[in-house]
């Protein structure tokens, strides 16, 4: 179930970041573009470190495939929640840094 758990997340990590590159590709403001990419950062980043706690406990015992069923399913809103929180940030902070025309995402998302 564990590895089972785990590949079923790789694939929605390269789901939801093509999904990124996407939607960044189709923007055509540049500080929209920003905002997409660091909403994906961090909801991804905190995607990931849920999963791996979720993949803990189903390694554990019986009792903590109850916990990691939990922890699933609030991983989902967790990390959304985080990249809102991120793209708010972004957005309120006034940083004028452009994270998508000087990294190699301007280039591949287009």
């Amino acid at each position: 179930m564990a590895s089972l758990g785990k590949a079923g997340g790789i694939v929605l990590v390269g789901v939801g970041l093509t999904a990124s590159c996407m939607q960044i590709a189709k923007t055509q403001n540049s500080h929209e573009k920003n905002e997409i990419f660091v909403e994906t950062i961090a909801s991804t980043t905190v995607g990931i470190g849920i999963g791996a706690v979720v993949g803990l406990f189903l390694v554990s015992n019986p009792i903590g495939w109850g916990t990691a069923i939990v922890l699933a399913v609030g991983s989902a809103a967790l990390s959304y929640g985080a990249g809102r929180v991120a793209r708010y940030s972004y957005d309120k902070s006034g940083s004028k840094i452009d994270f998508v025309s000087g990294s190699v995402i301007g280039s591949v998302c287009q």
